[in-house]
């Protein structure tokens, strides 16, 4: 049996940089107002807009990573720009510009299309479907697919999450979950479904047989 374990031992490598955002005022000090003796009104000089970045503790949980570990990770990632913040329920707060909110924003993109197409070229998979809102995923697969754990479909739903978190139209609370289906590709019946990461994600070969047999 497939199990959200053997996926996070797979995808060790990926990074847990899933925010939840929160608009924040700018930080910093505000420089003094410059006068030009030829413009009649004052031009102020301000610092960067900074925005405050809450990863919850239950993405952390879902990749197998603490508050400590992804502050490091950001620390490296940001060569010391993103600023961190431990909280008390297991949470991390970072402090980023629109700068590396943007750079965030673009490494999750990139790692939902990799992702995507990994899965896409798999012997196993006949097709993936993304939400629009990136709620969830769709997968239309072989019974060879539940022979393995698939570290991409770990890292899709990963990926979704983050891009949830950080839509403009969300409110940016930090709640994020992910409904995953695998279908089976011959029959059409749905064999698995469940929402992460409230709920554990686990197939097998056999079950997925039976459930074949029964839809049928």
């Amino acid at each position: 049996m497939q199990t959200r374990r053997e996926f996070l031992a797979l995808s060790a490598g990926l990074l847990a940089l899933l925010p939840g955002c929160t608009a924040n005022e700018p930080e910093g000090e505000v420089d003094p107002v410059v006068e030009d003796p030829v413009v009649e009104h004052p031009v102020a000089q301000t610092q960067p807009v900074q925005m405050r970045v809450t990863i919850p503790a239950s993405y952390l949980a879902f990749t197998g990573n603490t508050a400590d570990e992804a502050a490091q990770g950001y620390d490296d990632y940001s060569d010391g720009d993103i600023g961190t913040s431990v909280l008390e329920d297991g949470s991390l707060e970072l402090y980023v510009t629109d700068h590396w909110y943007g750079q965030l924003r673009t490494m999750w993109e990139d790692t939902l299309e990799k992702s995507l197409d990994a899965l896409e070229t798999s012997d196993a998979v006949v097709s993936v479907e993304v939400t629009d809102g990136r709620d969830g995923v769709t997968v239309t697969a072989r019974p060879s697919f539940a022979d393995h754990a698939d570290a991409d479909l770990y890292q899709l739903v990963a990926a979704c999450g983050f891009l949830q978190l950080i839509d403009p139209e969300s409110d940016w609370q930090g709640d994020w979950a992910v409904e995953v289906a695998l279908v089976d590709a011959e029959t059409g019946v749905e064999v698995a479904r469940t929402t992460l990461p409230d709920e554990e994600l686990s197939y097998s070969r056999e079950g997925w047989d039976e459930a074949v047999s029964a839809g049928v």
